[in-house]
């Protein structure tokens, strides 16, 4: 399913994942390295049919439908991963909304992508709690550099990854006495179907849109789903077995500073 490398880390063979915002991008591409390592995967999502496409290319793959904004889907999805699964020992909360269709900066805004970003986390972690910690497990939220990034245009986005860069360490501090470590990594602009939808929002094609981005970037590209899951299986797995409490970027650069640095303006 997915190009590039991925990492292989014996230890992550057998483990049981369930991977929210599955059914494409960055989601998908972590629910196959999953795969690739050996693991049973859940993806969970609202559409069955992109579920059911994305599962049939796993080994062990598993589809659950939930609506992230409703607490009560949340907690009947956790339940019904760890029914499916036999056990839960790593959670993937990368599902979300990161397109324009969420628009502006009124109350409802505001709301809306603190639902998304910050309580479905914070439910989906909760649920999980005693599996998790039974397990040993980990935690990897899937944040963004927006959550460091001034960008008037996302402001209300932007709030809510910050809000969930710390619950993610927060709750690192709480569950670390109790053998589960909780990370996060903040992705640059990446290259997965969404971009459609803001290109779409913004009067261009896609490629056009990536163009744009990709000089934000100190790589001077943007980012493949590829590369964001490469990192999520390191965190999850035991080679990173003293790490919690991180927020880690994954951007080529982009919170290098390196637009302002390079700004025309000022050469």
């Amino acid at each position: 399913m997915s190009s590039g490398t991925t990492p292989i880390i014996p230890d992550l063979k057998g483990k049981r994942v369930l991977v929210t915002g599955g059914s494409a991008g960055i989601g998908k591409a972590a629910a196959s390295a999953f795969d690739a390592n050996g693991c049973s995967v859940a993806v969970l999502g609202r559409t069955l049919q992109r579920l059911d496409a994305v599962a049939k290319q796993l080994k062990h793959g598993v589809p659950i439908v939930a609506d992230l904004t409703k607490k009560e889907d949340l907690e009947r999805a956790v339940a019904e991963a760890i029914e499916k699964l036999g056990g839960l020992d790593i959670l993937v909360n990368n599902g979300g909304d990161g397109t324009r269709e969420i628009d502006g900066m009124d109350e409802a805004a505001f709301i809306s992508f603190f639902k998304l970003h910050v309580t479905s986390h914070l439910t989906l972690i909760k649920a999980a709690e005693e599996e998790l910690i039974k397990n040993k497990g980990t935690v990897v939220n899937i944040s963004s550099v927006m959550a460091t990034i001034p960008a008037e245009e996302d402001m209300a986005y932007g709030v809510a990854k910050a809000a969930q860069d710390k619950l993610t360490r927060d709750l690192a501090f709480e569950f670390a006495p109790k053998g589960v470590r909780i990370n996060s990594i903040l992705p640059g602009v990446i290259n997965t179907e969404a971009q459609e939808g803001n290109a779409k929002a913004m009067g261009m094609a896609k490629t056009d849109l990536l163009a744009k981005f990709a000089p934000l970037h100190a790589m001077g590209r943007v980012g493949e789903p590829h590369e964001v899951a490469a990192a999520i299986v390191f965190l999850a797995s035991s080679a990173a077995s003293f790490i919690t409490g991180v927020n880690l970027p994954v951007d080529g650069g982009a919170t290098l500073g390196y637009w302002f640095n390079k700004n025309p303006s000022l050469e």
